[in-house]
């Protein structure tokens, strides 16, 4: 398990969230057809067919999710997600960021009209349910809010309001029960969160970057902590994994993250092909990913996000896999490619240092900061050697 301290530490270093709070994507959505379709594919559906979506205000109050201080109720601390999300939380940025200079260039050059009236740009900025899932409280500029990653409210609102009731139903139902009874995205399955994530995340169309919208790309470890550069403001994750998370958590966040993101990548890249447009740098994206999943199966045993969570991990296994993805070095073509390999072993290397009841050294985070700024190939090298130096102490 890791340390308080050092969790504290990592969920307070800096982030670069310039997907999320400068643009955001375009993903697979609208339609009950393209939901159900996702859906079969274990992509969860965002927006989820039928039901109410009724907004932000509804899951507010000081006896809700606005309270002054969270209280423990089954193993975590909840009560004050709505304030840390209004007050630091990018997502909550998705909105207001249509508005902007960059943003309506790129509407205009795809002729969309207003960024703020698209569904093109709405789908991943916003929470862009049909008119008739549109409850009273419901609004488009509460941005990436509660709904559209945990699902409409309509089924769950008021029992959720219960102690226990969501674990409880997680025990009884699972992560597809909840969906399907309550329509309610248990984003505590790892293959869930991961899923539903790229979503949004590594989804998006040619059209759209060569009209100026930055490349995604996602690591869960990464974004489940907010790590990464600095981009001069801190935020804060609104969420948690348990007073106790599991032992090699961040290691499966990496694991289940990369079996998401190639899925997700591999289909981007077909999706280009079918519109004709050149693939070749999405195609780099997914060799990428390609590459983390391999070390996936070989120490994790499995390929997929929903295997994940069952792997019997070691300390020396997670060093090895850090070892191995630093090798990968040579096929990064860009800085997205070094961040996501350089978040990868942060996340081994953490997992093992927690196992071994360390916390990593300031030389570990200066040489991940080195490798996420590096400009090229050698200075890179350089940065991920610091990284897995400090690694390899532990056996």
């Amino acid at each position: 398990m890791q340390s308080d301290s050092l969790r504290k530490k990592i969920q307070w270093r800096w982030l670069t969230v310039a997907a999320v709070i400068a643009y955001g994507s375009v993903c697979w959505i609208a339609s009950q057809p393209q939901a159900q379709a996702r859906a079969e594919k274990g992509v969860h559906p965002i927006i989820v067919p039928g039901l109410k979506y009724l907004g932000n205000a509804s899951c507010a109050g000081s006896e809700c999710h606005s309270a002054d201080k969270p209280k423990e109720q089954t193993g975590q601390m909840i009560g004050d997600e709505a304030n840390i999300w209004a007050e630091a939380d990018p997502h909550a940025l998705a909105y207001e960021t249509l508005g902007n200079k960059d943003s309506q260039k790129i509407a205009a050059a795809l002729n969309l009209g207003k960024a703020t009236d698209s569904s093109r740009c709405l789908s991943c900025h916003a929470m862009d349910a049909p008119p008739p899932q549109r409850g009273e409280k419901f609004a488009m500029n509460n941005a990436v809010g509660c709904e559209s990653c945990h699902g409409p409210a309509e089924k769950w609102l008021e029992p959720h309001k219960k102690a226990g009731w969501t674990a409880e139903q997680r025990k009884s139902v699972g992560a597809d029960g909840l969906l399907k009874q309550h329509g309610l995205i248990d984003t505590s399955n790892l293959s869930v969160r991961a899923h539903t994530c790229v979503a949004c995340h590594l989804q998006i169309d040619r059209d759209l970057i060569d009209a100026g919208h930055p490349p995604l790309e996602f690591e869960l470890y990464a974004y489940n902590y907010y790590v990464s550069k600095k981009p001069g403001k801190e935020y804060r994750v609104h969420w948690g994994d348990g007073l106790e998370p599991p032992k090699f958590w961040d290691a499966k966040l990496w694991a289940a993250g990369q079996a998401a993101a190639h899925e997700a990548a591999s289909a981007q890249v077909e999706q280009w092909k079918t519109k004709g447009w050149e693939t070749a740098e999405a195609q780099a994206l997914a060799d990428i990913y390609a590459g983390g999943l391999e070390i996936v199966k070989k120490h994790f045993g499995t390929d997929t996000a929903a295997e994940v969570d069952k792997a019997q991990l070691t300390a020396a296994k997670a060093v090895a896999a850090a070892n191995e993805l630093a090798a990968l070095a040579p096929k990064a073509k860009d800085q997205i490619h070094r961040r996501i390999i350089a978040y990868g072993i942060a996340a081994l290397t953490s997992s093992a240092y927690a196992e071994a009841g360390k916390e990593l050294p300031d030389a570990f985070w200066d040489s991940y900061y080195a490798a996420l700024e590096a400009a090229d190939a050698a200075a890179f090298k350089e940065a991920l050697g610091g990284m897995t130096a400090v690694a390899s102490e532990i056996k």
